[in-house]
């Protein structure tokens, strides 16, 4: 569908004679997301299967960029982004239900769910929730159903998150404030507007602190021997021995990496484990920069963290414009923040969830670029 979708697309601005119009004015966005593709693709070569290395380079990287691209060319007004919050709503509102219907199980060590994992759920969250953001900024035409969307939407995220079990992406949401509201602030005018801004974050973040903590309770009464409390759980979390053996197999091949998506690693990863929990379940570092260095050594985690710092960075540049690319630079900004630490303490950035990531993304890029419309 993508693939129509951007032939069409290509067909429509050639024959307008706008094609220059599909090309991205960002240098350092393109330069990063090509860094990306061609040492991806390169690295797939040290796979001990590069076909099937290469399908997932066209997968994860080539498809997501083609999102990008499509879904910028398809956002460019306020009118098309309350479309496609309209669209992404009716997702989240499905996805509840599923969570609602099957909320997250400590005791199952597998759980096979309509939504398919918590772990992909939450990142999904995370991604989608800067785009909603952008419902509060409609035009008066229409108030009435952004609001509607905007209060469903909220208590989707709030319900589908806490029934998830899951404690970093309440992390993630503070974070996404935090950095949304550092960056906006100089859009607020006058001490008592800023002073109730202030008071309104504040309140935001208190009441993100106090989920997080009630999911750390709840991890800890149900995943830990009676009598654990939350720190001690947190603190007695496995990902020391984790991060201890994603960085002695970096160490050992800090240039050269294992290969792009080389199954072997996962293998090699879990058999150093002395734990046998962690031997049976632990396959990967459960952080993309740590995964991404494992597979094409230092190179590819500068690639990476170039990719976001690139993308970041063309969403900053948008937001002394003002208007419309102002918050939608604003949002882009949090997008960035709230997947990259989604994706520190697990590696959920392939598949549908970085197609998706590229997509949100492309959304927020096409909103923020002043173009003239189609003819």
């Amino acid at each position: 569908m993508l693939v129509l979708a951007g032939l069409a697309i290509i067909f429509a601005y050639v024959r307008a004679g706008q094609f220059r119009q599909l090309l991205l004015p960002y240098r350092l966005l393109v330069v990063a997301t090509g860094a990306w593709l061609i040492v991806a693709t390169i690295w797939s070569f040290l796979s001990p299967s590069p076909l099937e290395s290469l399908s997932v380079v066209k997968r994860d990287i080539l498809t997501s960029m083609l999102a990008f691209m499509v879904f910028y060319a398809l956002t460019r007004t306020r009118a098309d982004m309350m479309r496609w919050i309209s669209v992404l709503t009716g997702g989240l509102v499905i996805l509840t239900v599923m969570i609602v219907r099957e909320p997250f199980d400590p005791q199952a060590t597998l759980q096979e769910s309509d939504y398919l994992t918590v772990g992909l759920l939450t990142t999904w969250i995370v991604t989608v929730a800067p785009l909603l953001t952008m419902s509060l900024f409609a035009d008066r035409r229409w108030r009435r159903r952004a609001l509607f969307l905007s209060v469903v939407s909220l208590l989707c995220l709030l319900v589908s998150a806490w029934l998830s079990g899951n404690r970093t992406v309440w992390i993630c949401f503070a974070a996404m404030v935090v950095i949304a509201t550092a960056f906006g602030r100089r859009s607020v005018h006058g001490t008592r507007l800023q002073w109730r801004s202030a008071a309104i974050v504040l309140v935001l973040l208190a009441v993100l602190a106090s989920f997080m903590f009630a999911a750390m309770q709840f991890r800890a009464r149900t995943q830990a021997p009676a009598g654990t409390g939350a720190l001690a759980f947190l603190l007695n979390d496995n990902r020391a021995p984790i991060l201890q053996v994603a960085f002695e197999m970096i160490r050992e091949r800090p240039l050269a990496g294992r290969g792009y998506d080389n199954p072997e690693i996962g293998d090699i990863f879990a058999a150093r484990f002395e734990t046998p929990w962690l031997r049976n379940y632990v396959h990967q570092a459960h952080n993309i920069v740590l995964n991404y260095a494992l597979q094409m050594g230092v190179t590819g985690a500068i690639v990476i963290l170039g990719l976001f710092a690139a993308l970041a960075w063309t969403f900053l540049k948008r937001l002394p414009t003002g208007g419309l690319a102002r918050l939608a630079g604003l949002c882009g900004i949090a997008l960035v923040t709230g997947v990259f630490l989604r994706n520190m303490t697990d590696d959920f950035f392939s598949r549908h969830t970085v197609q998706f990531f590229g997509a949100a993304a492309g959304m927020l890029l096409g909103l923020a670029t002043h173009r003239p419309p189609l003819k």
